[in-house]
């Protein structure tokens, strides 16, 4: 086996090399998880997802066994409690599978490949749910972590064209492969035109050419095989239990997300009001905002003015171009991002076009000494995600990736927190798209 290069034998493409960053702390052992595999998952034909998981003679399947029942968890999670210390939990895994293949006489090739397919399909689970598309896995990957590579979605394919060749030789590679794209792998198909119908076609063709070096699966146990006449009621035949099971587990699952709605409806009032006695105010009413009243220099506060002038002729160009708005408010300075698309819908993520903006504005803020408060708000449109189960949440996380781009800047002195406001300081009614589209904004607020 070529130790620089371990999938030589199955592959000969270039690869994208990434040398990994160390970090991650140590966490606490992970919290078992609910196991829900989504309606999606693809299902092996009958009889072969028993052939291939119980086969002794098949020991790849039976040594991943342990990753291969982590994906059917993970895929329908919600959050995670500690994803740092699950990660670390999943690497031990990985390492325990690599010995105890080698141990049982697997060849250090088949070995490699098999790791590098399973942490593909790990990796790929993972950052395809909420919790682990932001977290400490996006730049920590198994991919990363074991073979220094960002992305595994084209390459599984290449070793599963390669290995098909000679199916009698990796017969047991190509049934682990096949767990994987029965798990719901998708790798480079899931970015492709029509790529779901290509997928299913490699499924199907992988389940053929397993099933003729297999055979085909005796049904029949005993030769004597009937049994016991079955004496329980038509009702109970027809309607088997694990259907009874998934209806009531189904209701439950919309009782719980009727009582997390509620709950939020509920609860919005009374975090405008709390905001509200926060700020010294009522509840803001939806109306057209009026225009601050130009407040004359005083020499007493001579600071405040001089900032709020040098941080105007800074970012002039932006505000020309109604980018950005700066206004004095008593003693504090707010700077208004105005911006239509700084976030995408229903996202707390900024928009690439408009990193040049932050970059000034981070530029502008390293003139500010203090604190910085930056606050998210919303429309009236309401949102109901697991992610974001209300404007509060989308507000708080909006007001959160600006202040996170904001204090990695190393020039910015002040501290920086974040808070958000939901739908309830409106600038202008929610009366049309325009209003809502300025009612979307994100303000910083700093004192002199």
């Amino acid at each position: 086996m070529n130790q620089d290069d371990p999938f030589g034998n199955y592959i000969d493409d270039d690869k994208t090399i990434l040398r990994p960053t160390p970090g991650g702390r140590k966490s606490k052992p992970q919290e078992p998880m609910p196991a829900h595999l989504p309606d999606n998952t693809p299902i092996p034909p009958e009889g072969l997802h028993e052939r291939i998981v119980y086969s002794k003679d098949n020991p790849l399947t039976a040594c991943a066994l342990s990753l291969l029942s982590l994906v059917a968890q993970l895929r329908n999670t919600a959050s995670h409690p500690d994803i740092a210390g699950l990660r670390d939990n999943v690497i031990n895994e990985v390492k325990r599978f690599e010995s105890k293949a080698l141990g049982r006489g697997v060849s250090p090739d088949q070995v490699q490949a098999a790791r590098y397919c399973l942490c593909t399909l790990l990796d790929e689970t993972v950052l395809n749910t909420p919790w682990g598309c932001n977290s400490i896995w996006s730049t920590h990957s198994l991919l990363i972590t074991f073979h220094k590579e960002a992305w595994g979605g084209e390459k599984f394919f290449q070793i599963l064209k390669n290995i098909m060749q000679q199916p009698g030789t990796h017969l047991h590679l190509l049934e682990l492969l096949y767990f994987c794209l029965c798990l719901g792998f998708e790798g480079k198909y899931r970015i492709q035109e029509h790529g779901m119908t290509r997928l299913e076609e490699v499924r199907e063709n992988l389940y053929l050419i397993i099933q003729r070096q297999r055979g085909d699966i005796e049904k029949e146990l005993s030769i004597q095989w009937q049994g016991i006449k079955d004496k329980r009621n038509v009702l109970t035949r027809l309607v088997p239990l694990w259907v009874i099971g998934a209806v009531v587990g189904m209701v439950l699952m919309l009782a719980y997300l009727g009582y997390l709605y509620f709950i939020n409806a509920a609860s919005n009032p009374l975090l405008a009001k709390l905001y509200a006695i926060k700020d010294g105010l009522e509840p803001l009413q939806v109306a057209v905002a009026e225009p601050l009243p130009e407040t004359p220099k005083s020499p007493d506060t001579p600071t405040a003015y001089s900032l709020y002038d040098d941080i105007s002729g800074f970012l002039a160009p932006e505000i020309a171009r109604g980018e950005v708005v700066l206004e004095r408010k008593n003693d504090k300075i707010v700077l208004r991002i105005m911006g239509k698309g700084f976030f995408a819908s229903a996202s707390d993520s900024v928009t690439a076009k408009y990193y040049p903006l932050m970059n000034r504005i981070g530029e502008a803020l390293t003139k500010v000494t203090g604190s910085i408060l930056v606050v998210g708000h919303t429309d009236s449109d309401p949102i109901f995600s697991a992610r974001f189960p209300s404007n509060w949440d989308l507000s708080r996380a909006r007001a959160q990736s600006v202040a996170n781009m904001l204090s990695s800047k190393p020039d910015i002195s002040a501290t920086i927190a974040s808070e958000g406001r939901a739908e309830t300081q409106p600038l202008v009614p929610n009366d049309s798209a325009e209003h809502k589209a300025m009612n979307r904004r994100v303000e910083i607020i700093f004192s002199g």
